[in-house]
C-alpha cells in the first residue's frame, strides 16, 4: 500500500531543495536565538551584543541604533520573543523535514505559513521600506508561487 503523504515522483527540483536547506537553516537560527534569549535573560542585551560587535568584525554604524533599542526592551517582551522563537522554530523544522521527505502536506504547510506571514511583511514594507525587508518579502512570495504550483501538480 503506497504512502499517501509521499509525492509519488522522483523530485529533482532544485528550487524546492533550497527551500528545504531555507526552513531548516531559519529553524535552528530561531532555536539559537531563543536559547540566547534565555541565556541571556536579566542582562543588558545592549551590552552583550555592545560585545559581540566589538569581537566580530562588524560595521557599527549599521548596529547602533538596534543596539540601543535593545536596552529600551521590557524583560517580559524578551521572553516573549524567545517563546515564540521556539514555536516558530519547531514549526520551520517540522516543515523542512516534511519537505525533504517528500511529504505532500509539507508543501501545503510551506504555503500556508509562508501566505499567513505576507500580510505582516507587505506592511512592514510600506512603514519602513528597506531592500532587507523587500528582499525578503519577495523571497516568502516566490516560495508560496512555487510551493502553490507544485501542490497543484
Amino acid at each position: 500500500m503506497p504512502d499517501s503523504g509521499n509525492r509519488g515522483y522522483n523530485r529533482t527540483s532544485s528550487t524546492l531543495i533550497v527551500i528545504e536547506i531555507l526552513k531548516l537553516l531559519t529553524s535552528i537560527l530561531l532555536f539559537s536565538l531563543g536559547i540566547g534569549l534565555i541565556y541571556f535573560r536579566g542582562h543588558d542585551l545592549s551590552k552583550v551584543v555592545s560585545d559581540w560587535v566589538d569581537v566580530m568584525w562588524v560595521g557599527r554604524p549599521y548596529l547602533e541604533a538596534f543596539v540601543s533599542r535593545l536596552s529600551s526592551i521590557p524583560q517580559r517582551t524578551i521572553e516573549e520573543i524567545a517563546v515564540g522563537s521556539f514555536i516558530y522554530s519547531a514549526l520551520l523544522l517540522i516543515e523542512g523535514i516534511g519537505l525533504c521527505r517528500q511529504k505532500r502536506w509539507a508543501e501545503f504547510l510551506t504555503v500556508a505559513i509562508t501566505a499567513s506571514l505576507l500580510p505582516f511583511e507587505c506592511y512592514k514594507l510600506i512603514r519602513a521600506p528597506t531592500a532587507i525587508a523587500l528582499v525578503a518579502t519577495l523571497i516568502n512570495i516566490a516560495i508560496v508561487m512555487f510551493s502553490d504550483l507544485s501542490t497543484q501538480t
